[in-house]
């Protein structure tokens, strides 16, 4: 079956029944008799989807679990109430008191801040390399334990080599962990390209209406049961309405992230065509670092782009000027939203990043006319 039908049968009940699986909120399951509720909770430890108690999930979020699960290629999905919350669950499974992480240091700064503010408290030594890297040796210690790879990069979109790096990591029994919040199992698949763990913030795409938070993490063979332990030891689930409105989100995943990529590179042609504009970010752009990769290794893109302006150009009230696209955080929504960022602020390395501000862009889904005409007018009103 295609990935698109799956998207539309993802939790499907017997008939007759509801397109969706229904919302249930629940704490305590009732049972009749002692052997009833002894053989749930034997079931269960085997069986993530047997509905024992909330705070293992109840029938959305077990029909959502699947539903990721089957879209990353992996053997288990566990879900959390944010994508952070995802990414630190997620580590935390793998790394301990007196172990090693190499983290790449293109990374999403919530993660880097993470890694930086309580790994270390925990006794985790903490390094970092650069987003090129095929071969950490430079890096490699006897107690590293994991690996944490984001492609494309945060903000700047640089492409990893993921199956030539998981060769190198293969070789030595190091767990990695990708972030896949952008291709969010549609557009790219990490596990299928040698990782471990593959962890998305369905706040993005995956639910796609700016409304739910969220994150997932699926592991496939050994990785699973480490995750799964330490899910089930901190207590780790996703509200129902969440869960619910994240498996309905997914429904119109593929026509969403079409339109979005449309449109994205088309703004991204735009500016780049712009003399206030120094350089566009797009993994998709003929000679953005790695894509030659992307191009191999993934399926599309998203609505994301980073813009460097011109050194002195007021970014700020360029933005500011913008009627279409919002100033906010996140993105993977059905909105336009713009912000401010400084990669090169917190990252140990230099990329030979342009030198200009730079904006963030998510392009949503109004019309692409439409967002040009609003950056157009932004900058032929401008004031500097």
């Amino acid at each position: 079956m295609r990935r698109e039908t799956k998207l539309m049968h993802y939790g499907r009940q017997p008939l007759p029944g509801p397109a969706n699986p229904p919302v249930v909120r629940a704490s305590t399951i009732l049972h009749d008799t002692v052997e009833s509720y002894r053989d749930t909770k034997a079931r269960r430890e085997d069986d993530d989807s047997v509905l024992s108690y909330g705070r293992r999930g109840t029938t959305p979020a077990h029909a959502l679990m699947a539903a990721v699960a089957d879209l990353e290629g992996g053997d288990a999905c566990y879900l959390f109430p944010t994508g952070v919350a995802a990414l630190a669950g997620t580590i935390s499974a793998y790394v301990g008191a007196g172990d090693h992480l190499l983290v790449v240091d293109t990374v999403f700064p919530a993660t880097r801040s993470f890694c930086d503010s309580v790994l270390p408290r925990n006794g985790v030594a903490v390094d970092y390399f650069p987003w090129d890297a095929t071969d950490l040796s430079d890096w490699l210690r006897p107690e590293t334990k994991a690996v944490v790879v984001e492609a494309p990069a945060s903000q700047t979109f640089e492409v990893m080599d993921l199956p030539k790096l998981t060769a190198w990591t293969r070789d030595r029994g190091l767990t990695v962990i990708a972030d896949n919040t952008y291709g969010s199992g549609w557009l790219y698949r990490p596990l299928e390209l040698g990782c471990d763990v593959s962890v998305i913030a369905g706040t993005k795409y995956l639910g796609g209406h700016a409304d739910v938070m969220m994150g997932a993490a699926t592991a496939r063979g050994e990785a699973v049961a480490p995750l799964r332990r330490a899910v089930l030891a901190n207590g780790q689930t996703l509200a129902p309405d969440e869960a619910y409105a994240t498996l309905r989100g997914l429904r119109t995943l593929n026509l969403r992230l079409e339109r979005h990529e449309q449109s994205a590179l088309a703004v991204a042609r735009w500016f780049a065509a712009r003399p206030e504009v120094s350089a566009v970010l797009h993994p998709a752009l003929p000679g953005h670092p790695g894509a030659e990769t992307w191009q191999r290794d993934a399926g599309g893109s998203n609505g994301l782009l980073s813009v460097a302006f011109e050194e002195g150009y007021a970014l700020e009230a360029f933005l500011d000027r913008l009627r279409l696209f919002a100033i906010g955080s996140s993105w993977g929504g059905f909105e336009s939203l713009a912000m401010i960022i400084d990669p090169a602020a917190s990252r140990r390395f230099n990329y030979d990043l342009p030198a200009g501000p730079m904006a963030r862009f998510h392009v949503g889904l109004e019309h692409v006319d439409d967002l040009i005409g609003d950056l157009d007018a932004a900058f032929d009103s401008r004031g500097g």
